[in-house]
């Protein structure tokens, strides 16, 4: 009930908003402890149940298979050097004097004997020219003895003085006339019989006909190539080497020599002299003992010389070591953990240099120590400072 001047209406207003902060503040106070509750029955719960999961044992180590490096003062290079097959001989077969060829007895790849008949001129110019010649041996051989006679008559008579001295050496420098033609007559016979001759072509040595350049019918020059022939019996490699290494080739030794696969002992003939200004090598001239690789000239050959290089390393297995940084290599090696545990070691890296490479072995330089025990296989699973169990050593 208000009085008239108001007092009665806002103490009851007063106490209406006191019991409002109270109910809010019950509620909020209500709230907080059931989060409070909620909140550690969860951690109650994720504990008992963590307390229920059993306790994982530590991962079993690793374990390597390990090597020892093999320490080394020198290690063995095998160069390749490649050149070409040649014969020993090659000829282009021509005539010495030009007229028409009237046979060729052989064809590309055919296999000819020294001495042997291959190609032909027409001689039938020639052999009449040999039949005048034959011709005029015989007349000047008939006057020749005429001459001779009459000197002999001649001769009696100036003895009993019935001629005189001019008309007796007339007749006997007749006689000498006369056998200077006959002499003439028989060095023009013989040059055609040399003609004759050089016009059948024949095989200067054995061989193979490798070119025929002119068929029958044909009319060559002077020195115009009718065949070309190979030697086949001999043939030998060019290779061009470097000035050391043809030094120190030997001359008794035998030196394998690779065609298409095959392989042919072969030995030194010669070393030139010059240097080849393009290639910087010196050209080598081997010969083969068996004539069997003479089947195509001009196919590739391959000489394998071994070099002892001077350089002091290691040999290790090519699959104990791992790609590293700035062209380097690393090995990893093992030493004894710092707990003291039986066949438990500890992995630390090593780096090198990997100077030849031999099948599955590597010869390398580094910081590598001569009694190191490495990890021989499966670096990739290890890295430096992992624990590991070495392997057993096997047998």
């Amino acid at each position: 009930m208000s009085t008239p001047d108001g007092t009665t209406t806002r103490t009851t207003s007063s106490a209406g908003k006191w019991l409002r902060r109270v109910a809010s503040f019950a509620t909020a106070s209500t709230s907080m402890v059931l989060a409070g509750a909620a909140v550690w029955i969860g951690a109650s719960t994720i504990e008992m149940r963590a307390d229920e999961k059993p306790p994982r044992d530590p991962a079993p180590l690793a374990v390597v298979e390990t090597v020892r490096p093999e320490p080394a003062s020198s290690y063995l290079v095998t160069r390749r050097y490649v050149g070409r097959l040649e014969p020993s001989r090659q000829t282009d077969l021509a005539f010495e004097f030009g007229g028409t060829v009237a046979r060729v007895l052989v064809d590309e790849g055919e296999i000819v004997e020294a001495g042997g008949l291959v190609a032909a001129l027409d001689t039938r110019t020639l052999q009449a020219e040999r039949r005048q010649q034959a011709a005029n041996h015989a007349a000047l051989q008939s006057d020749l003895e005429l001459a001779r006679l009459t000197f002999e008559r001649r001769q009696s008579l100036a003895q009993n003085g019935h001629i005189s001295a001019q008309s007796l050496d007339e007749i006997r420098l007749q006689v000498a006339r006369l056998q200077s033609s006959v002499l003439a007559t028989d060095a023009a016979i013989e040059a055609i019989d040399v003609r004759l001759d050089k016009a059948l072509l024949r095989a200067p040595f054995s061989g193979r006909i490798s070119v025929r350049a002119i068929d029958e019918g044909a009319t060559v020059g002077a020195g115009s190539p009718v065949l070309t022939i190979l030697e086949t019996a001999r043939p030998r490699v060019r290779i061009g080497l470097t000035p050391e290494q043809a030094d120190l080739l030997s001359d008794e030794d035998a030196h394998p020599i690779k065609i298409r696969d095959r392989e042919f002992p072969a030995r030194l003939l010669a070393r030139r002299p010059d240097l080849q200004t393009r290639t910087r090598t010196v050209e080598a001239l081997f010969e083969l003992d068996n004539s069997a690789a003479a089947a195509a000239f001009g196919q590739l050959a391959e000489l394998e010389v071994r070099v002892s290089v001077d350089d002091a390393g290691f040999w290790v297995p090519v699959s104990a070591l791992k790609e590293g940084q700035r062209g380097l290599w690393a090995l990893f090696s093992l030493s004894p953990a710092e707990d003291g545990s039986d066949g438990v070691m500890t992995v630390q890296q090593e780096s090198v240099e990997i100077l030849h490479v031999s099948g599955d072995r590597a010869y390398v330089r580094g910081t590598l120590a001569s009694d190191a025990i490495l990890v021989a296989s499966g670096v990739h699973k290890v890295v430096p400072g992992k624990t590991v169990r070495r392997a057993p050593a096997k047998g």
